[in-house]
């Protein structure tokens, strides 16, 4: 009798479903992250880790998460085509967060955007600084739009000074923004990103101090992807460079300790925890993953260039 009733259910289950499918409901769509570069800082000491870019798929549809210097090559290497970017989110206007932002834009535009718009995102300041990117290009646009008969790549990109909230939804996703403590920026110009789609939350911290307040915000989530400082670390760093001192007190009064980022995520309950953003770049795997084990008993990813992340 017991199996006749499983039986039953599966099968009520199976045309649930099918009546679903039927009736328009959108089909489960794969979802990847995918880590582009995942050091902090603009510096370029070696090519092991890019700075700070990631790319969230869910399906076809294409987000990227800030666009740091080599943006565009790891977009290319990972596959995925610059001309279908369908969105772009900026938690920040440093530059380890936006130098590939302009030639982004560009090349998306030279390898064929020309069907769709590129929604841009971000912190006030982004749409002056579309803008300007396109004065920058100006001539070149000119001529090839004259020569090569390209659209006005000035029309397939909308940009948007956000505040907090939910700033995009559809049938898909609903995507909402935190603004997080990132001095010298001052309120509401440096923002975290949550991703909820499919019964399933994906949360990126960008740069962010200890903030209480994000462990609400990502409570709960499937992946978050936080950046991380090495104190100990950044101090010996300090000590061979010329502004040493300074730069060590900034970074870590500005960025989250990797202690403190095993806190948020376990008071956020996250069920998988994804480094980025290390500071310095050059620390072990195993020093990250003990550190954020001190105060987070969940797994701990640490982010490579060129990872590729799946969302169960």
């Amino acid at each position: 009798m017991m199996k006749k009733s499983v039986a039953m259910l599966a099968v009520c289950m199976l045309a649930q479903s099918h009546l679903a499918i039927a009736a328009g409901a959108p089909a489960p769509q794969e979802i990847n992250i995918v880590l582009l570069g995942t050091k902090g800082g603009p510096s370029l000491l070696n090519t092991a880790r890019l700075p700070q870019a990631t790319a969230l798929t869910i399906g076809d549809k294409i987000w990227l998460i800030d666009a740091g210097y080599g943006a565009s090559l790891q977009l290319v290497k990972n596959g995925i085509p610059l001309r279908n970017i369908n969105t772009i989110l900026l938690t920040h206007l440093h530059s380890d967060h936006i130098l590939d932002y302009p030639s982004l834009l560009m090349n998306a535009w030279a390898s064929g955007l020309k069907d769709h718009t590129i929604q841009v995102y971000g912190p006030p300041g982004t749409q002056a600084m579309t803008k300007a990117s396109w004065k920058v290009f100006d001539r070149d646009i000119t001529l090839r739009m004259e020569e090569e008969g390209k659209p006005d790549p000035r029309n397939l990109v909308k940009a948007t000074d956000i505040g907090q909230g939910v700033i995009y939804k559809d049938e898909l996703v609903t995507i909402s923004a935190l603004k997080v403590p990132h001095s010298p920026f001052p309120d509401g110009e440096a923002f975290a990103y949550r991703f909820d789609t499919q019964g399933k939350r994906i949360v990126f911290s960008g740069d962010t101090s200890w903030f209480p307040p994000f462990a609400t915000f990502a409570q709960g989530a499937d992946i978050l992807v936080h950046e991380a400082v090495h104190v100990p670390s950044v101090a010996k760093l300090a000590n061979s460079i010329g502004n040493g001192k300074t730069l060590a007190e900034a970074i870590a009064s500005h960025h989250t300790t990797i202690e403190d980022v095993g806190k948020i995520a376990r008071e956020a309950h996250v069920k998988k925890l994804v480094l980025s953003h290390l500071v310095p770049a050059t620390v072990a795997d195993d020093v990250w993953q003990q550190e954020a084990m001190k105060n987070y008993p969940g797994p701990v990813i640490v982010g490579h260039d060129n990872m590729t992340i799946s969302v169960p």
